[in-house]
């Protein structure tokens, strides 16, 4: 306990997952206690950040109204802070991104296109609505959406999503990392939130060991090896629970502040 207190005494920035971090993917609850935090985060002087799979578009209004100083979104690849001024971008390049649709659709796959603050898919059904419908509702369908956007993350759409592989051409490129039965997110080779979080510490002049994170999936795996103290969910994926710092209680019972009254961060 004594060295998780030392390593709370160094921290300056937090950034937050939002899926079942700070309010349940399922049902859209948020508990108050995360007002609460971020109200005493902001009194302490310790920055807050959001870093999340989803883009802008699916960055939902009551995780807004909370005023974190920085989104780090689709895993890093697009960053941006509250006064809306963009510290990072990385899209794919138009070809690679026609590689991936060969490759899945050879694969029977569907797929989506995330843009800086847009969603869409090649075709809405029930597979896509049972992955997507929860983080996103329901999308519009444009196979084109690519050639006159940029593209900064895919999704894998299919109830066979375990038996998808990359071309080998792609596998240098990018990487799968699966985040629900039906869908895995395609993510350049070197993007991760790990990555759009560094981009925000470069800026400030910070290092790792000053910033903390709360996640709870393998699109977290990266921000647990990089961060200076790291909290996984109770609900977490297994390899997040072993590489946490710290493991709180489940959002709906106040994991967040347990966990930062724990480390004594805020009262």
């Amino acid at each position: 306990m004594e060295e998780l207190l030392k390593k709370a005494e160094q921290i300056k920035i937090i950034f937050f997952d939002i899926d079942d971090t700070l309010r349940v993917k399922n049902t859209a609850y948020m508990p108050d206690s995360i007002n609460e935090v971020f109200d005493k985060l902001r009194q302490k002087g310790i920055m807050t950040g959001i870093a999340t799979g989803r883009n802008l578009y699916g960055v939902v209004p009551e995780i807004k109204a909370l005023k974190p100083d920085y989104f780090v979104t689709i895993n890093g690849a697009f960053v941006m802070d509250n006064k809306e001024k963009v510290i990072y971008k990385n899209p794919f390049p138009k070809t690679t991104v026609e590689e991936i649709i060969a490759c899945l659709e050879a694969q029977d796959s569907e797929y989506s296109f995330v843009g800086s603050d847009a969603l869409r898919v090649s075709k809405w059904d029930k597979v896509a609505a049972d992955a997507i419908g929860p983080v996103y509702a329901e999308l519009d369908e444009d196979k084109d959406y690519y050639v006159n956007n940029d593209v900064y993350q895919m999704l894998s759409i299919s109830d066979h999503d375990d038996r998808l592989t990359l071309t080998d051409d792609l596998s240098e490129k990018i990487r799968m990392v699966r985040w629900h039965e039906n869908s895995s997110d395609l993510v350049p080779m070197n993007g991760s939130k790990a990555e759009g979080c560094k981009q925000v510490l470069d800026l400030l002049g910070l290092a790792p060991e000053n910033m903390m994170n709360f996640g709870d999936e393998l699109n977290d795996r990266e921000l647990f090896d990089f961060a200076g103290l790291s909290v996984a969910m109770e609900i977490s994926h297994p390899e997040i629970l072993e590489k946490a710092d710290y493991i709180t209680d489940k959002v709906e019972n106040d994991g967040i502040l347990k966990a930062l009254q724990h480390l004594h961060i805020i009262d």
